[in-house]
């Protein structure tokens, strides 16, 4: 009885914390982007971003090279590795190849704002794109996602929405 009590109580919490997060406001036709760009990107300018002009980010983003927009139009997503419990994100002009690091650690589908979406974390039409930043308060690591927004008109990455940093749980 305790089993079948426990289970019940499970799926009700999980059934709230799916319908609660689900925010109608965030879908990618509600952020469209002014066009969509049919060129591949065909190279990278590295003096827009010298940061990023070595080891495993410098692989990450000539990957690129090729490719066509993902997000906003005009940008392909590319993320990487950059140590322990540490990710980087960065969009790559198809345009004129200029490299910019977004403003959360990388894109996901895994959280409940993506559903409203069709379970993608960005679109080549949409400026919106789903992200996720890990950090440590103390030993714990925790995760907070957000919705970024390129905005077309200043050319800036602008956070609209961000959750409270919630513990993750390791196997």
């Amino acid at each position: 009885m305790k089993r079948i009590l426990s289970g019940l109580v499970l799926i009700g919490c999980a059934v709230g914390a799916m319908s609660a997060g689900a925010d109608e406001r965030f879908k990618f036709d509600a952020y469209p982007a002014s066009a969509v760009s049919t060129k591949a990107v065909s190279k990278i300018d590295w003096k827009s971003n010298p940061d990023l002009a070595d080891g495993r980010s410098k692989e990450a983003v000539e990957r690129v090279v090729g490719q066509n927009a993902n997000f906003a139009g005009h940008f392909v997503v590319t993320s990487f590795g950059c140590g322990t419990g540490c990710q980087s994100t960065v969009f790559v002009d198809v345009n004129n190849g200029k490299v910019y690091k977004a403003p959360m650690q990388f894109p996901t589908d895994k959280t409940e704002l993506p559903k409203v979406s069709g379970g993608k974390a960005h679109q080549a039409s949409s400026n919106m794109i789903f992200m996720s930043s890990l950090d440590y308060k103390g030993t714990d690591m925790v995760q907070s996602d957000g919705v970024v927004v390129f905005d077309e008109k200043s050319n800036k990455f602008q956070t609209v929405a961000k959750s409270k940093p919630y513990k993750l749980e390791m196997e």
